[in-house]
């Protein structure tokens, strides 16, 4: 099992300015980290990967973070600029030495919907986009990762099943599921039944706790039920810490307090997960 961070801890921008991020995941030992690609321009793959040094592994992920590239919007030039964004992406995602890229990058976040609404229509426009980005990142030998999030952040993919279904209409070997613990905490009943559904499609994991602070100690997640199902489907992948900063947008609370202090205990509290569950590092 690989153990990393997404560099929201540290701040809500990433970009030359903020390489030292990188210098304090090593540091911490963490073996990925996850790199936020909605300020495109201002992530210089060459520069990433020189810092890197090849010591820490780079994932890559997003959301659609303009109105006017929405993949599912019935309007085919709108729709074109949301997949050339993520085209982008994938280009920078290969160009920093990734192989995994993914998120809530399906559909429009919190696009707002009439009571009523019918999404298959829109869900289909979305799935043949994701489609299209999956088939371009496959040359490239990138797999694209599918984050079901709240009903507070999209109305079109909420659940494991959801998520399951959304795959399926794609259907590209290339992709995966991507699964939140904190999302999770507002669409699941059940951690464990939901690990075990997602069964092998599950690629990759953020762990956090229910409030987005660190995993474990005084949250209210079923980590057992979580651990329990990741040995049920063979899941041995990516289990990422996703924190946010205050500087990030629409997080008025500070939750994860110093980021160094939450990572650090956010690893251990994983570690001992997996030493009680039988997984190893790397």
């Amino acid at each position: 099992m690989k153990l990393g961070i997404h560099t929201h801890a540290w701040g809500g921008h990433f970009g030359g300015d903020t390489l030292y991020i990188i210098d304090r995941c090593k540091q911490l030992g963490m073996d990925f980290i996850e790199f936020p690609l909605m300020e495109i321009d201002a992530f210089d793959p060459v520069a990433v990967k020189a810092r890197l040094e090849g010591a820490i592994e780079p994932t890559c992920s997003t959301i659609i973070p303009d109105p006017h590239w929405d993949i599912g919007s019935e309007d085919p030039a709108c729709r074109q600029l949301g997949i050339d964004f993520l085209k982008g992406c994938i280009d920078k995602t290969r160009d920093v030495g990734a192989t995994v890229f993914s998120g809530m990058c399906y559909c429009l976040p919190s696009k707002q919907v009439p009571p009523g609404y019918d999404p298959r229509a829109e869900r289909s426009r979305c799935a043949a986009a994701v489609k299209e980005i999956a088939r371009y990142a496959a040359q490239f030998g990138i797999t694209v990762g599918i984050e079901p999030a709240s009903r507070f952040s999209n109305h079109l993919v909420n659940t494991t099943g959801q998520g399951l279904d959304f795959l399926a209409e794609v259907d590209e070997p290339n992709t995966i599921l991507h699964l939140d613990s904190f999302h999770m905490c507002y669409e699941e009943r059940d951690f464990y039944k939901a690990v075990v559904a997602a069964g092998d499609k599950l690629g990759y994991f953020h762990m956090c706790g229910n409030d987005r602070g660190r995993p474990g100690y005084d949250d209210i997640i079923d980590w057992d039920g979580v651990f329990h199902g990741f040995l049920q489907v063979g899941f041995n992948g990516y289990l990422g810490f996703e924190g946010f900063d205050t500087t990030c947008k629409y997080i008025y609370r500070d939750i994860i307090g110093d980021p160094d202090d939450f990572a650090r205990q956010s690893m251990a509290f994983a570690d001992e997960m997996l030493k009680k569950y039988g997984y190893t590092r790397g």
